[in-house]
């Protein structure tokens, strides 16, 4: 098995994982009599936990290309997976929301939006995932043309509202939040700093 076989074995693994992870918790709190798997406060934890699946998934699309400049880590040809995969857990943890912490009582969303503005955020952010998760095909790549790459780096707005749904409940890891926050920030430098420094180059030889 070469280098790339293993990585694309090892990315869906990834990418099934969580939801292995899920049916898993699902099988001992309600059939092995666990009822403390999750912890105190098991709906909370589900929904983070899921959050927190979604994010990893959304920054690891925005760190291929620098792990294969960086690391000779071509994890390219999976982009599209890695992205599907965070929209997919990012509905999930929408879901899971929904029906774990407002058990579909649809008049209280407003009222916990109302105490909870980064509920909003995340909302956002999953709205303009949905373009790009819809547009991610190969016909749809050649229907667009140069409009795909556009749109596609959405990506990087929707990174900034995850640190600010992140942050705005830093008590659910203050660590994670500033953790997150570094990653992306070094991410943001390595993508949109030698552009600038190009421009800014070609500028002063004019």
């Amino acid at each position: 098995m070469n280098k790339q076989s293993l990585l694309n074995g090892i990315i869906w693994m990834l990418v099934i994982f969580p939801f292995a992870q899920l049916g898993y918790g699902f099988y001992q709190v309600q059939f092995a009599g666990d009822i403390f798997y999750y912890g105190p406060e098991p709906a909370k934890a589900v929904v983070h936990t899921i959050g927190q699946w979604a994010m990893g998934f959304l920054f690891l699309v925005l760190s291929t290309r620098h792990l294969k400049r960086h690391l000779n880590l071509n994890l390219m040809p999976m982009r599209r997976r890695l992205g599907l995969a965070g929209f997919f857990y990012a509905l999930l943890h929408m879901f899971a929301y929904t029906a774990l912490i407002l058990g579909f009582e649809w008049e209280e969303l407003s009222q916990d939006i109302a105490k909870r503005p980064y509920i909003l955020v995340g909302m956002l952010a999953i709205l303009m995932l949905l373009p790009m998760a819809i547009t991610s095909t190969k016909g749809w790549q050649r229907r667009l043309k140069k409009k795909w790459k556009s749109l596609h780096m959405l990506i990087y707005p929707v990174a900034i509202l995850i640190l600010i749904h992140l942050w705005w409940q830093v008590r659910a890891g203050f660590l994670l939040a500033s953790s997150m926050t570094l990653l992306v920030s070094i991410l943001f430098i390595l993508r949109f700093y030698p552009k600038r420094l190009a421009q800014a180059k070609t500028s002063s030889n004019l």
